[in-house]
């Protein structure tokens, strides 16, 4: 027989305590006495502390986001199916959030926080042979908390050769490095992420360290909301924008420029819509189709600092899709289309989202860094295919300047 439903939750964030969520009609948010006096105490941008609380009719996208999809969703239910209803979302947090999951996080009322594992030094990942048994042992030993997306991937503490933790924080055991491994349906997708990373740095996107593993079979990349106090607050754009990671492809990058600009800092609205135009002319570039709500979000210290701090969070989840699926297309729309945009679309969009004044100018830049990039393994078939799959992005995209010079020959 399956237990009751699980009623009530302790709320925390890097910054401490912030109350408790409770399954009553709807699901609400009560912040403590304390957090009402310390909007640091916030589990989101959207959800400043506030006597009334907050009640939903889903769980607040805050603790939303961080559940398991796809993979681990699969090994949650397999792992638990005999004696909690995982299908339950409530349930389904309480069994997956610790304290790595990021800044938000709950626990059991009256009971202790779920623990990391020993750490693992980043050497040892990318030099084992037999990927894949190595990724069933992080799972055995980290495969719990939470983490979302729909690709195999577990979060590990990282050590250093000289077998101390790499990282030393003052309130929480911050696990480093996410580790992801190729679903039998996406042959090749670590070599994949690890290309199309690359291109995003060398064409100037920030992003966090990443690497591949000498097999091939593992990308690991370095989390990017680890601060010297613990985790960092990061939201990403279902969050900012009200919707359920279930709603993820819902939208526009209109409403992704938009949610920018009114959650990041007046100081870095400018660099941060231009970084957000650059990643989606990448995106397009690329040919991935993937680029939804939960592949775009805003970092910062604290929900107090953010008015000075929040920014554009680096780039991360970047693939080419149209290896796996050829007819994909864009994750949202842009200007009431998910076709794929040509120049002239992308520079509409530019104006009028992310107020940039010289679109034509940025996306040429792009097109030149991308083409101009080289894999390490120019034998490679990923490379191969990927390359194959940018041209054809960058033919796109070109494709209306094209006709454009046709049409004004024949004028």
């Amino acid at each position: 027989m399956k237990r009751d439903r699980i009623k009530a939750l302790l709320l925390h964030t890097t910054q401490g305590d912030s109350g408790t969520l409770h399954r009553e009609s709807q699901f609400v948010v009560r912040y403590s006495d304390e957090a009402l006096a310390r909007p640091d105490l916030a589990i989101s941008l959207t959800m400043p502390p506030r006597p009334e609380g907050y009640s939903t009719n889903r769980l607040p996208p805050v603790l939303a986001m961080n559940l398991p999809e796809g993979f681990l969703l699969n090994r949650v239910v397999d792992l638990y199916r005999k004696t909690l209803d995982v299908n339950d979302e409530m349930n389904l947090l309480a069994i997956t959030s610790t304290p790595a999951a990021g800044r938000a996080w709950v626990s059991p009322v009256g009971g202790a926080a779920a623990s990391m594992g020993d750490p693992i030094s980043l050497r040892d990942i990318l030099a084992y042979r037999g990927a894949e048994g190595l990724f069933n042992e992080l799972l055995e030993e980290y495969g719990t908390p939470s983490i979302s997306g729909v690709q195999p991937k577990v979060v590990v503490p990282e050590r250093s050769q000289t077998g101390t933790v790499v990282r030393e924080k003052s309130s929480v055991e911050s696990p480093d490095l996410i580790v992801k491994a190729a679903g039998p349906e996406y042959p090749g997708l670590p070599e994949n992420e690890f290309i199309c990373m690359s291109i995003a740095k060398h064409v100037g996107l920030a992003t966090p360290d990443f690497w591949l593993s000498d097999d091939r079979r593992l990308f690991v990349i370095r989390r990017f909301d680890i601060g010297p106090n613990g985790y960092l607050g990061f939201e990403d754009l279902a969050v900012l924008t009200g919707r359920h990671p279930s709603r993820k492809y819902e939208g526009s990058y209109g409403d992704v420029a938009r949610a920018i600009g009114d959650f990041v800092a007046p100081r870095h609205r400018a660099a941060s819509l231009e970084s957000l135009f650059r990643l989606i002319v990448l995106c397009c570039l690329l040919r991935n189709g993937d680029a939804h709500l939960k592949n775009f979000g805003v970092l910062y210290a604290d929900p107090v600092s953010a008015e000075n701090d929040a920014h554009l969070a680096p780039v991360y989840d970047l693939v080419n899709t149209t290896m796996y699926l050829k007819k994909d297309v864009l994750a949202l729309s842009m200007a009431g289309s998910k076709s794929w945009p040509t120049r002239s679309a992308l520079a509409d969009f530019a104006r009028t989202f992310c107020h940039i004044v010289n679109p034509g100018q940025v996306i040429d830049d792009l097109i030149e860094k991308a083409m101009a990039y080289r894999h390490a393994d120019a034998q490679s078939e990923v490379w191969k295919r990927i390359r194959h799959e940018l041209k054809l992005g960058v033919d796109t995209i070109r494709s209306d300047r094209a006709s454009r010079a046709r049409r004004s020959l024949h004028a």
